[in-house]
């Protein structure tokens, strides 16, 4: 998972928790300004969680500030694609 490709799925998960849309995200944006209450946050990260089928520890919550580090978490969780066997 690349960038682009967090920012993506942190888009789609925001804007389908909040019902709207949540206008560009870049890794700058701070988590606050994104306009989601505890739970919507909360749940956000839970449907990008599900999307990749991971589980994020619970410490990452406490020191995320922006989306830039919340991608960050997000890449460093998810599993490499796996090479085809042959």
């Amino acid at each position: 998972m690349n960038l682009a490709e967090a920012l993506a799925l942190l888009q789609s998960a925001g804007e389908q928790v909040s019902h709207r849309e949540l206008g560009p995200l870049t890794p700058e944006t701070e988590v606050q300004s994104l306009g989601l209450d505890s739970v919507q946050l909360l749940e956000m990260i839970t449907v990008a969680e599900r999307d990749l089928g991971i589980r994020l520890p619970d410490a990452v919550f406490g020191r995320v500030g922006t989306v830039g580090e919340l991608c960050e978490a997000l890449m460093a969780a998810a599993p490499e694609p796996q090479a085809d066997a042959r």
